[in-house]
């Protein structure tokens, strides 16, 4: 009788289950039998904008906590983004941590469709990922102005879900060095990233996707506290499939007498990053007093 019980009840829920994604089976054409992660494509074109975010060296070499919020300028795909961020200095070592906290998000039915979401309203909130990146300055000259050069490895951990398709539910991670140059008796500088990224799929046959990633930063800062920047990152993927976004970063900062600075960024995807949005960040200098920022 027990047996029985337990049968029934799986059936059920079995059953229910199946019922509640009937929309998303007749979309798809479902096959019954083939996972439904299998019906998603695992690029930047087809998932949330900090799905799989190419990393780059933190702007400063000093001690910090701040706070960003995302808003989306895109109409199909509205959301509002908000994350933290720590990095902490040991000699020539930076830890740098981020939390994707919470993205709240509404997509139309051709943007969920299109990316085999499983959520069918297209809206919800979703905690995202955190991902860690530990950068050592390799090298350092201060002759004639300043050069730098660091070594990254960044981590993604796998705790923003798939449903929706605004996260992998899958790691990734990176390695790639960074080279910086300020002239002598010159605010400005430029930074430039180059290496090699990972992150998983869900699909069997081709289980990871990887490529190179190429990033370049230029800054020029003001005598009164305002910095001006201008940044492409790229990311070159394998599977030819929405993985090769190009994304502009045009941004302003001030600086509030070394003790905090705050942000305001557009960015914009070029190519296979179909979004755009703005970023305001303020962030909080840790050092006492605090390094002049770079």
């Amino acid at each position: 009788m027990r047996r029985s019980t337990i049968l029934i009840l799986l059936f059920l829920i079995t059953f229910s289950a199946q019922a509640q994604f009937n929309w998303w089976n007749q979309t798809h054409n479902w096959d019954g039998a083939t996972p439904w992660t299998h019906y998603m494509t695992y690029s930047h074109a087809f998932l949330g904008p900090n799905a799989l975010p190419i990393p780059t060296l933190a702007g400063t070499h000093s001690n910090y906590a701040s706070s960003s919020a995302q808003i989306s300028l895109r109409g199909d795909d509205q959301f509002v983004n908000w994350h933290n961020e720590v990095q902490l200095v040991t000699g020539k070592t930076l830890f740098n941590v981020v939390h994707q906290s919470v993205e709240a998000f509404r997509t139309t039915t051709d943007v969920r469709d299109l990316r085999a979401s499983r959520g069918e309203s297209g809206q919800g909130i979703q905690a995202g990922d955190v991902i860690v990146n530990i950068s050592h300055r390799l090298y350092e000259n201060t002759d004639d102005g300043t050069k730098e050069v660091y070594f990254t490895t960044h981590l993604k951990t796998a705790a923003g879900p798939l449903n929706n398709a605004r996260f992998t539910d899958a790691p990734g991670y990176a390695f790639f060095f960074t080279g910086r140059w300020n002239p002598k008796y010159t605010r400005f500088w430029i930074s430039t990233n180059a290496g090699f990224q990972v992150y998983q799929t869900h699909w069997v046959d081709y289980p990871q996707n990887d490529g190179f990633l190429g990033n370049v930063l230029i800054t020029q800062r003001m005598d009164n506290g305002i910095g001006l920047h201008a940044e492409l990152k790229t990311f070159t993927g394998y599977f030819r499939d929405g993985d090769w976004p190009r994304i502009l970063n045009l941004s302003i900062d001030r600086n509030f007498g070394g003790k905090s600075r705050s942000v305001l960024q557009w960015t914009k995807g070029l190519n296979d990053y179909p979004f755009s949005y703005l970023s305001v960040t303020h962030m909080i200098f840790l050092d006492q007093p605090a390094k002049s920022p770079k």
